[in-house]
């Protein structure tokens, strides 16, 4: 499968939870611009666990969904894996770029 399929397969995905997903960072970084690095333990858990609770929803409500990403030839776990991954590095990154502001 071509690459740039299986990205804009991925985009689509996370799409459905990018808005949740931002506004859930947006949080996080507004509380560690206030209290500093202080709080990045505590920031980061809340990131990670509201990343779980909209998985766990968008794995409920959206169970038949996955049915049309498995016959264009994506699992599951690649979809999670790459969504999750790439909204904990943006928010990383995001973190590291406030740090040095």
């Amino acid at each position: 499968m071509p690459l740039f399929r299986t990205i804009r397969l991925i985009w689509t995905f996370y799409r459905g939870f990018m808005f949740a997903s931002l506004i859930i960072t947006t949080c996080c970084l507004y509380y560690f611009w206030l209290y500093g690095f202080t709080v990045f333990f505590g920031v980061f858990w809340l990131k990670t666990l509201s990343l779980a609770v909209t998985g766990y929803f968008i794995n409920v409500y959206k169970a038949k969904e996955f049915y049309y990403y498995q016959n264009a030839g994506i699992s599951k776990l690649i979809l999670w894996t790459s969504a999750i991954g790439f909204d904990l590095v943006l928010f990383i990154l995001l973190i590291i770029l406030e740090n040095k502001l």
